[in-house]
């Protein structure tokens, strides 16, 4: 009886290895670590745009009660993404998401926005990540400060987009602990 149960887990084995070669590249790239807290952020839902548009990934939102930070995880249907800030793929990701914030003002989505520019972080987080600042005027929300950051991580584009309102004016110190901190448990 031994002989026959090890040939079957070994076909068994070798079936699901061959199955792993015709899963898609973006299918089978490493997963990131979510943890519940993150220099107090706390997790909330992930929502998985992949099954509905291949190359949209997915995205986590954390909240600390000043900021809204949402963590897309995505490869946009790009091959050999470099990790870091400086590659032209996550520069030109980084201005592809400025579009879709001025594209949606032209949907009534937001009712106004102004692109204040790059934004340099201070500490590590100015290193490892490209960012952007905007002014948003959200329809719910009202005046919003939004900062939008972008890098290459283990061959996928990892955006934080944290907004908060204009009015709290939210430290941007806070969103820089954030992304470290998630980027270091990565």
């Amino acid at each position: 009886m031994i002989p026959v149960s090890r040939r079957l887990v070994r076909a068994v084995l070798s079936a699901a290895a061959g199955l792993l070669l015709i899963v898609p590249a973006a299918a089978r790239a490493p997963d990131f670590d979510f943890p519940a807290e993150v220099a107090g952020f706390a997790r909330g839902p992930r929502t998985d745009y992949e099954a509905r548009a291949p190359g949209l990934g997915y995205s986590v939102v954390y909240t600390n009660g000043r900021w809204k930070a949402d963590i897309f995880v995505y490869d946009a249907g790009v091959a050999n993404i470099p990790d870091g800030a400086s590659s032209p793929v996550v520069t030109g990701q980084l201005a592809q998401a400025a579009g879709d914030v001025r594209t949606a003002v032209a949907q009534g989505i937001y009712r106004g926005s102004e692109d204040r520019g790059a934004e340099r972080l201070p500490g590590e987080a100015g290193a490892r990540l490209t960012c952007r600042a905007f002014s948003i005027d959200h329809p719910a929300l009202g005046p919003t400060e939004s900062l939008l950051c972008l890098t290459g991580l283990r061959g996928q584009f990892v955006k934080f987009r944290l907004s908060g309102p204009a009015a709290k004016q939210p430290p941007k110190a806070e969103a820089e602990r954030f992304m470290t901190g998630w980027l270091d448990r990565q």
